[in-house]
C-alpha cells in the first residue's frame, strides 16, 4: 500500500436484512488534506464511516488503516486502531450529565495517566483551538446546537488523534453556523495537520472544505477526484446530485 494512503477501504460490502447498503466500496484517503464523502440522506455514508473506525464489520471486502488488515480484527480487538481517530458524530454525543470541561476531559481521564493539572491544560487547549474559551461549567443543555458541535470536536481531538472523522457536522445548523463549522474544520486541517474524512451530503459545503470528494451511490463510490473535477465531471449521476436538481437518473421517492 502506498505510503501516501492513510485508510483504503477494498470491494466493502454490508447488507442490513434485505437491504444490500455497501455494494463494492473502494476508497482511498491520502494522508493530510480533507476528503469529503458525499451523497444522499440515507445512502449509506455513516455506515461506511462506522466500517472505517471498527464500531461494524463488512460482510466482505477489507479496510486497511495505516497499512494495517484491521478487517480481520475482532470488534473488541480494535482499540489501538480506533485510538487513532477521533470523531464528532452526527449529534456530538455529548453526556448530558457532564458538564463541557468533563465531557472533553472525558477520554483523556479514560484513556490517559494524565494528572489533574495535565488533563485542565490540556482540555483549555482543545477548548480554545473550537473557540470556546470559558465554557466549561456548562452543561449540555445550555448550548446551541452549534456550539454542542464545538464541544464534541474538542473531546474528539483532545487525545491527539492523526486522523479525525466528522459524521455530517453541518446537519441540522443554518447556513452561518454552517459556515462556522466549516471553517472550523479548516482551521483543525491547517493547526493540527491531520487526515480528515467528512461525511455530507452539503455541497457547497464539501466543495469548500474537500482536498478531495468522493460520491457515494448504489452502494459503490461513483466518482472520486478534486473539487475541480467533480464540478466539470460529465457523470448525470454525479450533476444531478452536486445541482440538486429533480430531473435526472436519481430517482425522487
Amino acid at each position: 500500500m502506498s505510503d501516501d494512503v492513510v485508510i483504503r477501504v477494498r470491494n466493502l460490502h454490508r447488507a442490513f436484512n434485505d437491504q444490500q447498503v455497501l455494494a463494492g466500496v473502494d476508497l482511498d484517503v491520502p494522508h493530510g488534506g480533507t476528503t469529503v464523502v458525499i451523497g444522499r440522506s440515507g445512502i449509506g455514508k455513516s455506515v461506511l464511516l462506522k466500517h472505517i473506525i471498527g464500531l461494524m464489520k463488512p460482510d466482505e471486502g477489507q479496510i486497511w488503516i495505516d497499512g494495517e488488515d484491521v478487517t480481520p480484527l475482532p470488534i473488541k480487538e480494535m482499540d489501538h486502531v480506533r485510538r487513532k481517530f477521533g470523531m464528532l458524530f452526527q449529534n456530538a454525543a455529548l453526556f448530558d450529565s457532564m458538564n463541557v470541561f468533563d465531557n472533553v476531559a472525558f477520554p483523556l481521564r479514560e484513556h490517559t495517566r494524565l494528572n489533574r493539572g495535565e488533563i485542565e491544560d490540556r482540555v483549555r487547549e482543545k477548548l480554545r483551538l473550537v473557540g470556546l474559551d470559558g465554557a466549561e461549567g456548562k452543561m449540555p443543555s445550555e448550548l446551541s446546537g452549534g456550539m454542542r458541535k464545538r464541544v464534541g470536536l474538542a473531546r474528539a481531538i483532545a487525545l491527539d488523534p492523526p486522523i479525525i472523522l466528522y459524521d455530517e457536522p453541518t446537519t441540522g445548523l443554518d447556513p452561518i453556523l454552517c459556515d462556522t463549522i466549516d471553517r472550523l474544520i479548516m482551521r483543525m486541517q491547517e493547526e493540527l495537520d491531520v487526515t480528515s474524512v467528512v461525511i455530507s451530503h452539503d455541497i457547497e459545503g464539501a466543495f469548500k472544505i474537500g482536498d478531495r470528494i468522493a460520491m457515494l451511490h448504489d452502494g459503490r463510490i461513483r466518482t472520486s477526484g478534486t473539487p475541480e473535477e467533480i464540478r466539470n465531471t460529465e457523470d448525470p449521476v454525479v450533476r444531478q446530485f452536486i445541482t440538486g436538481s429533480a430531473d435526472g437518473p436519481i430517482q425522487v421517492a
